[in-house]
């Protein structure tokens, strides 16, 4: 037998035999083929399809971006850190400013100055006015200060921050924050003993004392700055704003028949500035809080005639006319031209013989308790001026005789009574 015969032999015996111990593949054969070649593709580097290295390079940069982000750059070590290494932050040139309690941040492009003040407690107080309205008896009004309003403000600026007692940063309290002029402040503070205390109110008056007491007779918003230095001379500021609001000015002018007749009705002219709102007392019992009314008194007798006026902020301002029929010794008036001596100035004082020859400018006046008198040419320029009823205009300016013409005057002043008065009108400089 041949060595072909043989082989032939031996495949046709192992053919049968695997014949009959035939297998058939089972129905998840396939699939489980096909996920370890996926598996096995995933693990493949391979750059034209997404696989195991782009998901870890992924990770990779997320995972550096978050640290990145949410690390807190304070933690680092070096000059300008604030770790526990350091008691205080050095090196730092910004600005600081409160953003929350106990919460600081700080903008290091910026130098070290204190930031632009922002109140941060508002409490708006107008002074103490009150006055009862009700018809059938004399309103009850009271002038005064605010009530009592104390405000805490938080430091709102500092430099040279101890980073490890922030409750050390300066606070401010003030009595109030705004009110009616003269308006009275009581600050104070917390600063520890031995620092050095500065206030600065605003308008150029400072004080070193711990809990100041300060006037403001101006209206105005002043910046109040304190600044406080401890012992190791670092230093911190806070601030708050001061609204000062003014008082109107309450005036008016009778107007009424010479001679008065019971019945006859009175005219009130109102002349307040910078007033909203008016409570009228006539005397007898009755109130009006229109701006200009008028009245009728049944009869004859002695009336004060009282104003009070209110401007927006509430602040208040009153005047009073007393013996609104009986003092009857109260007026000014003007005569509306005049011939000035040509021979030189006379110094403006008047005696009978000026007035026979008209030669001097001046009031025919009585009961007269403050007094200025402005004389204006047609072009607006101040040519004379008087506060004494005894000294009137002599025509002249400066030595030299005006030309003659219209020139316009303006007179105000109060009668003894405490009435206001506001007059104008016009004069003629005749020529001899």
């Amino acid at each position: 037998m041949t060595e072909e015969q043989k082989d032939n032999g031996l495949e046709d015996l192992f053919r049968s035999k695997l014949e009959e111990n035939e297998m058939v593949a089972g129905s998840d054969l396939e699939g489980r083929v096909m996920r370890r070649l996926e598996r096995r593709e995933f693990f493949r580097f391979n750059i034209s399809r997404f696989n195991f290295y782009y998901l870890t390079a992924a990770v990779t940069a997320l995972t550096v971006a978050g640290v990145m982000i949410f690390s807190d750059p304070g933690d680092e070590k070096g000059p300008s850190a604030t770790g526990v290494q350091q008691e205080t932050v050095t090196g730092v040139t910004g600005e600081a400013v409160i953003a929350g309690e106990g919460e600081i941040a700080i903008d290091d492009s910026v130098q070290a100055s204190v930031a632009p003040l922002t109140e941060t407690a508002a409490a708006t107080t107008s002074a103490g006015v009150s006055f009862d309205r009700q018809p059938d008896r004399e309103p009850a009004l009271t002038f005064g200060p605010p009530a009592a309003e104390t405000v805490k403000v938080s430091t709102i600026a500092s430099s040279g921050i101890t980073a490890a007692s922030p409750a050390a940063l300066p606070e401010i309290e003030s009595s109030v924050v705004s009110g009616c002029v003269p308006l009275h402040v009581s600050f104070a503070c917390n600063a520890e003993e031995g620092h050095k205390i500065l206030w600065n109110f605003g308008d150029g008056g400072t004080s070193s004392l711990r809990n100041p007491d300060y006037i403001y007779d101006i209206p105005g918003a002043y910046t109040v700055t304190l600044t406080v230095t401890d012992r190791k001379g670092l230093s911190s500021s806070a601030g708050i704003v001061i609204e000062v609001h003014g008082r109107p000015e309450a005036a008016f002018e009778v107007r009424k028949n010479d001679p008065w007749n019971e019945g006859d009705r009175v005219e009130f002219v109102n002349l307040s500035t910078e007033a909203v709102d008016y409570l009228w007392d006539f005397g007898d019992g009755i109130f009006s809080t229109l701006k200009d009314p008028s009245h009728r008194y049944a009869d004859m007798g002695t009336y004060n005639v009282r104003l009070v006026a209110w401007s927006a902020e509430g602040c208040a301002d009153s005047v009073t006319v007393s013996d609104l029929f009986t003092d009857r010794g109260m007026y000014i008036r003007f005569p509306n031209a005049f011939v000035p001596n040509e021979g030189g100035p006379t110094g403006g004082y008047y005696n009978t013989r000026t007035d026979e020859e008209s030669s001097v400018f001046h009031p025919v006046a009585a009961g007269i308790e403050d007094y200025n008198l402005k004389i204006y040419s047609k072009a607006g320029m101040l040519v004379f001026e008087s506060t004494e009823t005894e000294l009137g205009w002599d025509g002249y300016h400066k030595g030299d005789l005006c030309a003659p013409g219209v020139y316009v005057w303006k007179v105000r002043g109060t009668y003894r009574n405490g009435q206001k008065f506001i007059m104008a009108g016009d004069v003629t400089l005749l020529k001899y």
